[in-house]
């Protein structure tokens, strides 16, 4: 494919290029910077305080779903002020075809590389939501990057655009209130089974881009299997992140959130053994596994999935029956089915509560996307019956 060839050919003199760019001020983010060589394409930019023009940088190349540069940046400032990283969104990467995406992405690949001094072991690539895919996708096919931040998805349905035997290490992130939770739990499945570097970080939280915080916890496991391969010196930076992986189990607990406890006495198992010593917490997580109130929490959260994969199913399967044949709708029954799903949500469960969330803002996203042209082209029933059932999925308050 284009792409991999493209890259191929930028990364072999990548540490070696030196050319002249704008100056741009340092700390704030410059939207709508025009793609050189590309007409009507623009990025966003944030370059940390600490940049130097002539020294070479990390960089995280980010990808909004709905083209939003600067929006996409937003969430990533801290993290760049903590690691120094050049922070790079296109305005015109959007959720539509591969083909489209991967041409723009060259593009800005071929303007920023021209321009930018970069570390060709320190490139990163980030998405939300279709976003997620499409960077997860560039990743696979040029296996050029040394990590994946997928926010709030997993991956294409494309075999090649898949992590299979790369060498970048993966970072899923999703609110356990997003539509695609369960296919990110499914994802960390496939990529323990392949023994694919990766890791799973779940926070209370909808489809939206993480917040700061979760940002800032994805990056510092990859900087962590960065340094795993750094000379002896850097065990005291690994302290540091151990410390603080450490501390976060504490409020979890506290809190009753024994589910991000549990995945975060796993990641840190898995993550720092044998470079710090674990067998006390090996200690701590074994007595929480063993605990009834974690049993009962991860019973119910493991019933709720089963429910969840049976009740979505066939609303998906039914809603993509009536966008084929709107005619012939039955909007009795659905509106049988979402009352279901708000007696359902009255049991005041927490994790019942998070599914029917779930269910419900996925149904909104299948249809709402029937408005998007570059992904479906509608007729005039087909857009009045998308209208009538997101009325009745989110009724209008008067």
């Amino acid at each position: 494919m284009r792409i991999t060839f493209f890259f191929l050919y930028i990364c072999s003199g990548l540490v070696f290029s030196i050319s002249a760019q704008t100056a741009f001020t340092k700390g704030v983010i410059h939207d709508s910077i025009p793609v050189l060589g590309a007409a009507n394409e623009s990025f966003a930019l944030y370059l940390p305080e600490r940049y130097q023009e002539n020294e070479l940088s990390s960089i995280v190349f980010i990808f909004d779903p709905g083209a939003r540069a600067a929006i996409g940046i937003g969430s990533f400032i801290e993290v760049s002020e903590k690691y120094g990283h050049i922070l790079v969104c296109s305005n015109n990467s959007r959720n539509g075809p591969y083909e489209r995406n991967f041409d723009i992405a060259n593009n800005l690949f071929n303007h920023i590389f021209s321009n930018f001094t970069v570390k060709e072991d320190e490139m990163y690539i980030s998405g939300f939501s279709g976003g997620s895919r499409l960077a997860s996708a560039i990743a696979s096919l040029t296996n050029k990057f040394a990590g994946v931040i997928g926010c709030g998805a997993g991956f294409s349905n494309i075999k090649e655009h898949m992590p299979s035997t790369q060498n970048y290490a993966y970072v899923g992130l999703c609110g356990d209130r997003d539509m695609n939770y369960r296919e990110l739990l499914e994802n960390k499945d496939y990529l323990n089974l392949i023994k694919f570097n990766s890791t799973l970080i779940t926070y209370d939280g909808d489809h939206s881009w993480p917040p700061p915080e979760q940002i800032s916890r994805a990056f510092d496991w990859l900087r962590l299997q960065k340094l795993k391969k750094s000379p002896p010196e850097a065990s005291k930076e690994i302290l540091g992140l151990y410390k603080s992986d450490y501390d976060r189990i504490g409020p979890f607990k506290e809190a009753g959130a024994l589910l991000y406890a549990s995945e975060q006495y796993e990641r840190i198992l898995k993550s720092y053994s044998p470079m710090v010593s674990v067998d006390s917490l090996a200690k701590q997580y074994q007595e929480l596994l063993t605990s009834a109130d974690y049993k009962k929490r991860l019973a119910s959260h493991t019933n709720v999935l089963k429910m969840e994969r049976k009740l979505a199913g066939k609303l998906r399967a039914q809603i993509t029956s009536d966008f084929k044949n709107p005619g012939e709708t039955d909007f009795g029954w659905w509106e049988k089915e979402l009352n279901k799903l708000n007696t359902l949500k009255k049991r005041k469960g927490v994790e019942v509560d998070k599914m029917v969330y779930r269910i419900k803002f996925d149904l909104f996203v299948r249809a709402y996307s029937r408005k998007n042209a570059p992904l479906y082209s509608s007729n005039e029933e087909q857009a009045a019956l998308v209208d009538r059932f997101l009325d009745m999925l989110y009724p209008r308050k008067e």
